[in-house]
This record gives structure tokens, sequence and C-alpha cells, in this order.
């Protein structure tokens, strides 16, 4: 498992308005000079991207953004974070900057994650 965790004190999962699951593509074709292409799993394992989100309130928003820069190197490492369908805890990292909008005095957090 990775070093770091989802902090206890942030809002576990994702909200379910917005929320999309892609898993990527693990499949090699390879054209052949006479019949149908052959194809292949690349790995035996893929990865799956996670676009969610999150409402915060300003504490909790502080404590997301120094996990983010400090603990995650700004998004780069991996984190243990329950699957925001099964539950079940597995390795995550970020695959894009996070978006913050205020909304009413919370603010709501984009992230878009990747199942490793």
């Amino acid at each position: 498992m990775a070093d770091s965790n989802w902090p206890e004190f942030l809002p576990s999962g994702l909200l379910a308005t917005g929320f999309s699951k892609q898993p990527q593509n693990n499949t090699l074709r390879t054209v052949m000079d006479a019949g149908p292409k052959k194809a292949r799993r690349r790995y035996t394992a893929r990865s799956v991207h996670f676009k969610g989100r999150q409402i915060f309130d300003k504490a909790e928003l502080a404590v997301f953004e120094q996990f983010f820069h400090i603990a995650l190197a700004d998004g780069v490492l991996r984190f243990n974070f329950a699957d925001p369908l099964t539950l079940e805890k597995a390795q995550f990292r970020f695959t894009s900057d996070y978006i913050v909008n205020e909304i009413d005095g919370l603010f709501e957090v984009i992230l878009e994650l990747e199942r490793l």
C-alpha cells in the first residue's frame, strides 16, 4: 500500500452528482498482413479513472490542500483511499490538479483520480 492515507478529518468517498468511472484501455491490437487484427491484453491489471467531487468547509479545504501539496508532492505520490464504488481500500493518485468552486460559504472540490 501507499505511504499516505486519505486524511481521516476529510469526508471519504465522492458525491454521486458528477461522478464518473472510466476503465482505461488495456488491449493492444496488431494489424496482420492478412486476416483480422490480433488482440491481446497489455497488462494483467489496468488503471481506472474516477472523476468526482466533495464538499469541504474552510478548515477541511486547508487540510486537503496541505495533503495534496505536501504529503502527495503536488499530487504525484500514491495514497490509500476507499474505492468510490466498492469502498475497499486501494491505491490512488491524482491525474490532474483539483478545481475549487465556492458555493454558499462551502467549497466544491472536483477531483480526478486514478485507481492503480
